[in-house]
């Protein structure tokens, strides 16, 4: 354990003295419900990096190559369940009364079937589609079998469908990223949860906070904000999550 005992009864009391709990989630938020870490040396590309994969330009010139790269991805995201990070957040909410919003740079879904009321996915989400010819949506599920064996996805006009995730080269969605601003400048309490705070605008969220709300990290590996936090842990998000809520009664 990497963590003591005094830490988690600390994360507590911030907890109980919060009403406004602002959360930036990323991959390392998933990785419990066995969804791949793509950024981590042992994660899904190992001979891609994401931004490789996640390239508009290259999407655009090479459908074929990022479908057959994403197919398992999708898959692993339809199979998952929330784990008990997710779930400890949602039990904040429900239990505890607390006002929480998400901030996510994951494209997973998990926050929602966790329960969370209030999720801004800064970097989009799989589960709708946009054919990239004639504008028209679609639900990702319906093509979960192409998915499965790495195909295109083609619109009946011909175009090429693109996830509505956000590639690198284009703008973050603006009302999600709007709304997760609004609500770190908003809040008495930032929690940054599994994300290595490299991916920027999303990673400068948590800075937009008051100078005087506490900061707390749970992250496996160093962030570039660990020497501003009031407590960082370099642990499992789920065992430290429910471990803190333990202490919260």
């Amino acid at each position: 354990m990497s963590y003591t005992q005094e830490q988690l009864q600390k994360f507590a009391e911030l907890l109980k003295k919060s009403k406004k709990i602002a959360c930036l989630t990323g991959a390392g938020m998933s990785t419990e419900s066995g969804i791949p870490d793509y950024r981590s040396s042992n994660g899904l590309y190992n001979t891609m990096t994401s931004e490789e994969v996640f390239d508009i330009d290259r999407f655009n010139d090479e459908p074929d190559a990022f479908y057959k790269v994403i197919g398992p991805l999708y898959s692993s995201i339809v199979e998952a369940k929330p784990n008990s990070g997710h779930l400890a957040l949602h039990e904040l909410e429900e239990k505890y009364h607390k006002n929480i919003s998400i901030a996510t740079q994951n494209i997973d879904g998990l926050h929602q079937k966790a329960g969370s009321k209030k999720v801004y996915e800064v970097h989009g989400t799989m589960s709708t589609l946009t054919c990239q010819k004639c504008g028209i949506n679609d639900t990702a599920t319906v093509h979960l079998d192409e998915f499965k064996q790495g195909k295109t996805l083609q619109c009946k006009c011909g175009g090429i469908f693109k996830p509505d995730i956000t590639f690198y080269g284009e703008m973050l969605p603006e009302e999600a990223y709007v709304s997760a601003l609004q609500a770190f400048r908003n809040c008495d309490l930032a929690i940054v949860l599994g994300t290595s705070l490299v991916v920027y605008p999303a990673a400068a969220l948590p800075s937009h906070r008051m100078s005087n709300v506490p900061l707390v990290i749970i992250n496996k590996s160093e962030t570039s904000m660990d020497g501003e936090a009031e407590l960082v842990f370099n642990a499992s998000i789920g065992e430290v999550m429910t471990e803190t809520l333990k202490l919260m009664d």
